[in-house]
């Protein structure tokens, strides 16, 4: 389920509702991270956030728009893989706003308009204590952009990587969802799910939400077999 809220610019870009950092899956490896995000308020900075797809990083930003929208502040999440939905315009306003996360930032290396768009919000933007989160999935030294002013600009922010949760982690995480949906998950089954699903927590999650779904329609168990025919692996 989605939220536009009201302290988000009307852009027809949705907040996801469960992407709050009470719903943030945390291993041990990010919990510094996490501690860091969601002390509120920030000072007005830049941050740099990265590391693989799938580890977390969209889920941190929309949290962090959503601590902030709690408390009535203005904030504003773009999704860059989306931007031809939306027009670098709305930068315009990025005074008036006090976080702004980009996400997928290095989804602009080849689009010059939306680069300086992001370069002059920042600049317009620095004297108005705005916090700007982004998000990358590679370090800042291996940011491929055209434009060397943001490029360094980039280099400059406050950098964290998101770690990769461990495979016992998700495991971990698997056999807890289960239990709470009231699923019988053994251990030969968490395995197989492992080995065969995409490795990020979000994709399991949903694989088992499916399984869930099935096997309550089906009233059948969690076997191998079943997860094998159910997902068609």
């Amino acid at each position: 389920m989605h939220s536009d809220s009201a302290s988000q610019l009307p852009l027809g870009i949705r907040l996801n509702d469960d992407a709050t950092f009470a719903n943030f899956l945390v291993s041990p490896d990010n919990e510094q991270l996490l501690e860091i995000l969601s002390s509120f308020p920030l000072p007005a900075q830049l941050i740099y956030l990265w590391g693989a797809e799938g580890n977390g990083r969209s889920h941190l930003l929309q949290a962090l728009c959503h601590r902030y929208a709690e408390s009535g502040a203005p904030t504003l999440y773009l999704p860059l893989l989306e931007r031809r939905d939306f027009a670098p315009q709305i930068l315009e306003h990025s005074r008036t706003l006090s976080v702004i996360c980009f996400d997928d930032i290095d989804a602009v290396g080849k689009d010059s308009v939306w680069q300086e768009s992001i370069f002059h919000s920042i600049n317009e933007a620095a004297e108005s204590n705005v916090l700007f989160v982004v998000s990358a999935s590679c370090a800042p030294r291996d940011l491929a952009l055209s434009l060397q002013d943001l490029l360094s600009r980039m280099q400059r922010g406050l950098t964290f990587q998101v770690q990769t949760a461990s495979d016992d982690f998700k495991k971990q995480v698997l056999q807890h969802r289960a239990k709470m949906r009231g699923m019988s998950l053994s251990e030969q089954v968490s395995d197989y799910i492992l080995q065969r699903a995409d490795r990020s927590l979000f994709d399991l999650i949903a694989v088992l939400e499916r399984l869930d779904a099935e096997s309550v329609q089906r009233q059948r168990r969690l076997t191998v077999p079943f997860v094998k025919d159910v997902m068609d692996w």
